[in-house]
């Protein structure tokens, strides 16, 4: 027959790595949030200076497209698709 002093301490150490295990846990889930909060910040930082660049670009194009000089439209017209290209 088991011995209950025994059995009622394997369960109280279990129950102590239980709760290590899950204290654990809750700190890689804070880290990985951690983590993920400051890589969502970066991407919407990365994604608003995008932004800017695609405006200024936007503007450029309009600007060239007024230039009357015969022969530079064509060139800033490939410049822009070329860009466009690497963007699409």
């Amino acid at each position: 027959m088991p011995d209950p002093i025994n059995s009622l301490r394997a369960v109280g150490r279990d129950e102590v790595d239980n709760e290590a295990e899950i204290a654990r846990r809750d700190e890689e889930i804070l880290r990985l949030r951690d983590l993920l909060i400051t890589r969502d910040a970066e991407l919407g930082q990365t994604r608003g200076q995008l932004k800017i660049i695609e405006d200024h670009s936007e503007r450029m194009a309009r600007l060239a497209a007024r230039i009357p000089m015969p022969g530079v439209g064509w060139a800033v017209d490939a410049l822009l698709r070329l860009l466009q290209a690497r963007r699409g």
